[in-house]
């Protein structure tokens, strides 16, 4: 799954997290499974069509997608969230280990059986990758009742609060479609680097998106 990981992010954000700040947290693990495996610590092989829905044999992550590290790390964001942003509360460091633990729930239901549970333990997962109409609508789906959810829970400072969540959401759908729909990267270290732009500018826009709107008052 990739943009479908953001719905929650966008369902959950208003006073307590921004949406910028969900969104680095629903991609933590990915956003260390980038520099893994460009440091070697972790394995990816570009296979063209391994799935239906894209070229990825992710046979090798145990340090950023077994269950324990999913655990671990969602633990490990939630208490530095906490430290520091301390106006966010225990809930919002709560909901932010919530949100890096959604990753692994949504590739285990997406991925092929590669999230292993522990370090050399059995590997899971429901392989809904496998039917391309339906994983694809099911990212989408999530990613805009997440955004609606938001966009009702905030209003517009400007014409910019208008337009900002309308690009966002038009960027993230052109770059989910490429990986359903495109060539493969030719091969790891250009994966690598590709997610890792993609975390940096979706980020940077749903800052902007924050900026150019409120959460309204109950």
């Amino acid at each position: 799954m990739f943009v479908g990981h953001y719905g929650p992010a966008a369902a959950l954000a208003g006073d307590r997290i921004k949406l910028w700040h969900g969104f680095i947290a629903v991609q933590f693990l990915d956003i260390l499974w980038a520099p893994a495996v460009l440091l070697g610590l972790e394995n990816v092989r570009i296979v063209e069509r391994f799935t239906a829905s894209n070229h990825f044999d992710l046979y090798h992550m145990p340090y950023t997608h077994s269950l324990l590290m999913a655990i671990v790390w969602s633990v490990v964001a939630g208490a530095v969230y906490w430290l520091v942003r301390r106006r966010a509360g225990a809930i919002g460091a709560i909901v932010i280990g919530a949100l890096v633990f959604s990753h692994w729930v949504l590739d285990f239901i997406t991925h092929k059986p590669d999230l292993e549970l522990w370090f050399g333990g059995p590997k899971v997962g429901l392989g809904l990758w496998e039917n391309r109409p339906i994983a694809v609508a099911s990212e989408f789906g999530l990613l805009i009742l997440g955004l609606g959810l938001y966009l009702i829970r905030t209003r517009a400072k400007g014409t910019s609060g208008v337009v900002a969540p309308i690009i966002l959401f038009a960027l993230m759908a052109i770059t989910q479609l490429i990986g359903n729909f495109g060539p493969p990267p030719v091969g790891p270290t250009e994966a690598a680097y590709s997610a890792i732009g993609s975390y940096v500018v979706f980020a940077a826009l749903a800052a902007w998106v924050d900026a150019t709107r409120r959460v309204e008052s109950r």
